[in-house]
């Protein structure tokens, strides 16, 4: 029996979900011609009147309401929980925003709406002071391609402008202008910068609901048979909610409770009489078949594995060494690690070792290599090569080369002599990392990760950003390392659909939830990593209380109570200006914003640098006054 008949017989035997009514919510009816999806309210009475939108009924159009402004929605996607308005257009024959006097779009933080980070924004018509900002304002910049190849942007060519991606925590909500920087905007959703202006996409600015929680009720009459009118935890016990029933979970994009469907082929389709056919036949002969078939492919399996590693070990090893990597013989290795004696063991891992070398030359080396017989191991090493033979970055381990002469793939690397981030937060070396220098520490990892993102063809994704593999060289100058979890990505797509993998406290919670790893998956894993240059406390912790053993958590509630401060590392807040104080608190901000749980939220890693950037200038600034 195949693979793919086992995978159908699974698939029929497995239950399917039914779908139950929520409440007796009424659906809005359609604005002219144009559908209201749920949850947008167009009134009190229908959908989820907290996801407000207004209908402009003689035109027939959609339009949704900022703090101060009104702008037409140009199209919506319930799937993706995405709508697109207009943005404010130019004044005649200006280059001035026509929302300029109230300061541009400005959503409100509190409601379920952000801008997201498909939107390409320009700012046009700017101030010498714009100069000044981390934005995009060369005479390179996107937005000047705009301005001198479009019509409607032909009176804009005259002043500086500047380019970005919007996304990050301060543009997540709005798209500022005013008079004393810049007059103008423009957005585009989703721009691919290499089509001529000619074809770029209609302006517009993307935004992305969250999805709802159950429905608010007064009573049980609200809510249907598959719910239970209660007390919202949340709100303590101000507003009511109809909770879905035990078995039933609430699905925000229908607005049903509904049985969750674990069948790979789709639910909704009835195979009682399917399910009746294939049991009653199948029985014995189907026991039978399967032991063959897992005998066999077990065995088939072992044997194309050994043929995989062999091949691969050639192929990537001696055909991928890169720029400047060298194949090692087996006698070099064994002689430079001391036939790997264990006084020359640096570390160990789930992959295998890492011994101190030192090459005929003096060169002191790090190797690695994986455990024999551990093909997961052996994966994660081939892998590392494969990515490393790819970038060169001031701030990333450095590859020297590699051996195939001995029974297990073994990896040369630059030998970074002050172990890692982790071993310093947590050690007794702790008082050397001062807070000038940790945020040196944070600028060479988030540049690193930028340059990955951003800089390397095709972008890579490391997925596995913690300080254990941050490590610091003789000066304590950061190195990212470890790229065994990382995979390239492709640039046509949004992200990869890959098996949650990772350490615990840095993991994406988005990521694990549906397994599409993007950048921001990085960012979120780096956002704890700033924290612990902040706290000097672990990611995952059980000696602090229940609730607090994360990290995050614990740092993000405080945030809330507006105690940050509470978290910072006591060495670092003794004998602190006031000014150096301020930065610690912006550094805990902006790592707050890299664990946004909607990965939108996020800033990137380029904007992440920058900010980081910003802050050590007003430390450094500081100094220079003393």
């Amino acid at each position: 029996m195949s693979p793919k008949h086992l995978r159908l017989l699974t698939a029929v035997l497995l239950t399917c979900a039914i779908q139950h009514s929520l409440s007796q919510i009424s659906p809005c009816p359609p604005c002219g011609s144009t559908p209201v999806p749920y949850p947008l309210s167009t009134s009190p009475t229908c959908n989820d009147p907290t996801y407000q939108i207004r209908c402009d009924a003689s035109a027939g159009t959609l339009l949704f309401d900022s703090i101060n402004n009104t702008y037409p929605i140009t199209s919506i996607s319930p799937s993706t929980q995405r709508l697109t308005i207009a943005p404010s257009p130019f004044l005649p024959n200006t280059c001035i925003a026509s929302d300029l006097t109230s300061n541009g779009l400005q959503l409100n933080s509190s409601a379920p709406f952000n801008i997201t980070s498909s939107n390409t924004i320009f700012y046009l018509n700017c101030t010498d002071s714009i100069l000044n900002s981390p934005l995009n304002c060369t005479s390179n910049s996107l937005c000047h391609v705009f301005a001198n190849g479009s019509e409607s942007g032909r009176d804009c060519g005259n002043g500086p402008c500047c380019a970005f991606r919007a996304g990050g925590s301060t543009t997540a909500f709005r798209i500022r202008v005013r008079e004393e920087g810049c007059r103008a905007y423009r957005s585009f959703v989703n721009l691919d910068y290499g089509l001529a202006v000619s074809r770029w996409p209609q302006p517009g600015v993307e935004l992305q609901w969250v999805l709802p929680s159950e429905t608010v009720c007064r009573g049980q009459g609200d809510c249907g048979s598959g719910s239970t009118c209660g007390p919202d935890p949340n709100s303590n016990g101000r507003v009511s909610r109809c909770f879905c029933n035990p078995g039933l979970v609430w699905d925000g994009v229908a607005g049903l409770c509904v049985e969750e469907c674990r069948d790979p082929d789709g639910c909704g389709h009835d195979r009682t009489a399917l399910i009746a056919g294939l049991t009653s036949g199948l029985g014995v002969a189907l026991i039978a078949a399967l032991i063959g078939f897992f005998v066999y492919k077990r065995h088939r399996r072992i044997k194309e594995e050994q043929q995989r590693i062999a091949r691969e070990r050639e192929e990537i090893l001696n055909a991928g060494g890169g720029k400047t990597a060298k194949n090692f013989t087996g006698r070099e290795i064994k002689k430079a690690t001391n036939n790997f004696s264990k006084d020359r063991l640096l570390g160990v891992g789930g992959y295998g070792e890492v011994y101190k070398g030192i090459l005929e030359d003096g060169t002191i080396v790090a190797v690695k290599c994986a455990k024999i017989g551990n093909t997961k191991g052996t994966d994660q090493v081939l892998n590392e090569v494969r990515i490393l033979c790819q970038v060169n970055h001031k701030y990333l381990v450095r590859l020297l080369g590699c051996c195939v002469e001995l029974e297990q793939p073994l990896l040369v690397y630059e030998f970074v002599p002050n172990g890692t981030l982790l071993d310093h937060l947590q050690g007794q070396n702790r008082g050397i990392l001062s807070w000038d220098r940790r945020l040196s520490i944070a600028q060479a990892t988030a540049e690193g990760l930028a340059y990955l993102h951003f800089s390397a063809v095709p972008p890579i994704y490391h997925r596995d950003v913690k300080s254990s593999n941050i490590l610091l060289d003789e000066k304590l100058n950061g190195k990212v390392g470890d790229f065994g979890l990382s995979r390239l990505a492709h640039t046509d797509l949004s992200h990869i659909s890959t098996c949650a993998q990772g350490t615990l406290g840095y993991l994406d919670p988005e990521y694990y939830r549906n397994y599409q790893l993007t950048d921001k998956s990085d960012v979120y894993s780096f956002g704890v990593v700033l924290l612990e240059l902040l706290t000097s406390q672990k990611a995952i912790d059980f000696n602090r209380d229940p609730d607090d053993v994360n990290l995050a958590v614990y740092v993000k509630r405080l945030v809330d109570e507006e105690r940050v401060m509470d978290a910072v590392d006591p060495m670092l807040k003794e004998g602190a200006s006031a000014l150096e104080l301020e930065t610690m608190k912006a550094l805990g901000f902006l790592a707050v914003g890299c664990l946004e749980e909607r990965r939108q939220n996020r800033p990137s890693m380029k904007e992440v640098t920058e900010e980081i950037e910003y802050i050590m200038s007003i430390v450094t600034a500081k100094s220079m006054e003393k």
